[in-house]
């Protein structure tokens, strides 16, 4: 799972069947930091109503051909995260 924060709204005008009826997400993974990731943004189905802002547990799995194709999706909202120092 990859810990990461919504930066945007994708509109697709034309989705394939399985994707109908589903919003899509940009998502910014973040570092331990919990800085944004350079170069580590990815559009992933949200399951759960996560918005702008919100950082969420992003669930990457192969589908398809595994070079080829990769679905993300969005399977939680993280309320806090707590650091160990």
């Amino acid at each position: 799972m990859i810990l990461a924060t919504v930066t945007g709204r994708v509109v697709a005008t034309q989705k394939s069947d399985e994707l109908r009826g589903s919003n899509l997400l940009l998502v910014t993974a973040l570092g331990d930091d919990l800085e944004p990731v350079k170069d580590r943004t990815y559009v992933a189905v949200d399951c759960v109503g996560a918005g702008v802002n919100d950082h969420v547990l992003v669930e990457e799995y192969f589908a398809l051909h595994k070079q080829e194709y990769k679905a993300m999706s969005i399977v939680g909202i993280v309320e806090k995260i707590h650091q160990g120092r």
